[in-house]
């Protein structure tokens, strides 16, 4: 039985209290796969011999690659379908649900948990950046899974993770040593211009689109107030780091482009 959203609340956003009222069973699930995925690439991995001869960082580095890879090409084709034909969703971007938003959001929740909990272990490797960027992303989904809230919205912003597989590409060609390569330079290309069109461009004007009605909701008082604090918190927060990192890439891209030019 789902929460009810006339009759609940969220104060100072008691998650644990609401897990208790969710179909929890896909979030667990997600969260164990993308758990016996990492461990299961360890295993994989130690066939190739460029991942034997590299530190244990690297190592972990190496393993994280093939569940945000696998997330990737599962959640990005789901959403731009959930978008593109799901009725319900387009004309009740707030409070609108169907089966395939809920499960989108459920497996993107169990990834998130999966993430935050990796880089919370190893924080002195991945930064304090990439942890607030998963823990977010983990309660921004529980939250719509629990409360049946922005499941147009989670598909929509999950069209950011398209964006990964050139970031992880990059991080892969980079270890090989192939940084002097065309193919390095123009995945750098297509990571810049991705990161443009997707979470800058794309991200800003559902950004403007999400406020709105999340506006129009509060003016209705559709949403309970934690909840809207929460996801309006979450959305200047993940907006600030997409800018953030744009200018990083910006900065990689060009020494990129220098050295392709000499």
């Amino acid at each position: 039985m789902l929460l009810d959203l006339k009759s609940s609340s969220l104060p100072a956003l008691a998650v644990w209290e609401a897990l208790s009222c969710v179909p929890a069973s896909e979030i667990l699930i997600s969260f164990a796969l993308w758990w016996m995925l990492y461990l299961g690439s360890k295993l994989a991995l130690r066939n190739f011999p460029v991942y034997v001869s590299w530190d244990a960082v690297t190592q972990y580095k190496a393993r994280g690659l093939v569940p945000s890879t696998v997330f990737l090409l599962l959640i990005v084709p789901s959403s731009i379908w959930a978008i593109a034909y799901d009725d319900e969703l387009k004309h009740m971007r707030v409070t609108g649900k169907t089966e395939l938003s809920n499960s989108i959001i459920a497996v993107a929740a169990g990834y998130f948990m999966y993430d935050s909990l990796i880089v919370f272990w190893h924080l002195k490797h991945d930064g304090v950046a990439y942890l607030v960027h998963g823990v977010l992303c983990m309660f921004t989904y529980l939250i719509a899974v629990m409360y049946q809230v922005y499941q147009f919205y989670g598909p929509v912003f999950l069209l950011f993770e398209s964006t990964t597989l050139f970031v992880n590409a990059r991080w892969l060609l980079y270890e090989l040593k192939m940084t002097s390569t065309s193919l390095y330079f123009y995945n750098g290309l297509a990571l810049l211009l991705s990161w443009i069109f997707v979470r800058l461009v794309f991200g800003y004007t559902y950004s403007y689109f999400f406020w709105m009605d999340t506006l129009d909701a509060h003016s209705k008082k559709n949403l309970d107030f934690f909840i809207i604090l929460w996801y309006t918190t979450a959305n200047i927060g993940l907006n600030f780091l997409n800018t953030i990192w744009f200018f990083k890439i910006l900065r990689g891209a060009l020494r990129a482009l220098r050295g392709k030019k000499a």
